[in-house]
């Protein structure tokens, strides 16, 4: 394959990103399905090269203990485990094994870290604007409303997305779904503090 070959098929990946982007926000059902079926790796590639780059941004915009690269590479084992857990988990639960694909897994999960990017992304930038300590005054307790009320919004969407990862991901019902979920989250908050005593994560890139 070319260099010319290379570049459209990369261009055209991106292309539909933006597409697969705006579709998670107006009609994520739909949208997740269809990932849920993709078959090309420079989707996910795109978006893990995007969270790279905002690493090596963060990493210059505060003072960190660890290298960007190093953090990178957490947040890449920390999503690997998420895939790996969900994916051995439904080997279990699933009777024809042979409709469970790791790919499916991998490409909704990357598309459902869209709300994580745009959480961090938009509190770092405000970190450069609005630095802290932040006021007490009128318009200090407005901004704080106003982003408590995005961070929701943005929880709300990333909930959704997981959930629709896992449903399109696993084929299975409902309440399987929300088991596995909440089997998910049992070992994963724990790992979250220890992540967090180490400094490493104040909140998961996840």
């Amino acid at each position: 394959m070319d260099f010319k070959k290379i570049l459209v098929n990369i261009l055209s990946s991106f292309l539909i990103v933006i597409n697969r982007f705006i579709g998670l926000i107006f009609n994520p059902y739909k949208t997740m399905r269809h990932i849920s079926e993709e078959k090309d790796i420079y989707q996910p590639t795109l978006i893990i090269t995007v969270i790279f780059i905002y690493f090596k941004f963060i990493y210059y915009l505060r003072d960190k203990i660890y290298p960007a690269t190093f953090v990178y590479i957490l947040f890449i084992i920390n999503f690997l485990l998420t895939v790996a857990f969900f994916y051995l988990l439904s080997k279990l639960f699933t009777k024809n094994k042979k409709e469970i694909k790791l790919s499916s897994f991998i490409f909704t999960f990357v598309y459902s870290l869209f709300p994580t990017l745009i959480w961090f992304l938009s509190t770092s930038i405000l970190y450069i604007f609005l630095p802290p300590p932040r006021t007490f005054s009128l318009m200090g307790k407005g901004f704080s409303i106003f982003f408590i009320a995005y961070s929701l919004s943005l929880l709300i969407w990333k909930l959704i997305l997981v959930y629709l990862a896992v449903r399109f991901s696993l084929k299975q019902n409902f309440f399987r779904i929300i088991f596995m979920l909440i089997f998910y989250l049992i070992w994963f908050i724990p790992y979250s503090i220890f992540l967090y005593q180490f400094k490493l994560f104040r909140i998961p890139f996840i």
